[in-house]
């Protein structure tokens, strides 16, 4: 097992030639653009009063089995309908990564951080 297997997601059957693999940062920066064109939401960025900041909105982990978690963390805008806003980044999100790296095999957890303005 490589070194940094789980923090890639290889492509099977791409080519004869190599491997392909996508970095966790990819799906990361997907997620985090697609909720930049949800209204009335954002990446809940944390309290930022501490002078080391470990913590990360969005956290993709590669499972052994192949599935990708996707943990996204969000502040919803006050008098916004949650689940209703919840749905749509979901549904962003995974159409997405759909559309730029071809897989489906994506578990996207949102959780709502915040409710502010």
């Amino acid at each position: 097992m490589a070194k940094n297997e789980h923090r890639y997601y290889y492509i099977k059957n791409y080519s004869t030639k190599g491997e392909m693999a996508i970095s966790h940062h990819v799906f990361e920066t997907i997620a985090t653009e697609a909720v930049k064109r949800i209204k009335g939401a954002s990446i809940y960025k944390g309290k930022a009063n501490s002078r080391v900041n470990i913590y990360r909105p969005v956290a993709c982990e590669m499972k052994k089995n192949g599935k990708i978690e996707l943990s996204v963390d969000v502040s919803i805008k006050k008098g916004a309908d949650v689940k209703a806003t919840c749905e749509k980044i979901k549904e962003e999100i995974t159409n997405d990564l759909l559309l730029a790296v071809e897989t489906i095999n994506v578990n996207v957890l949102i959780n709502v951080a915040n409710i502010g303005d």
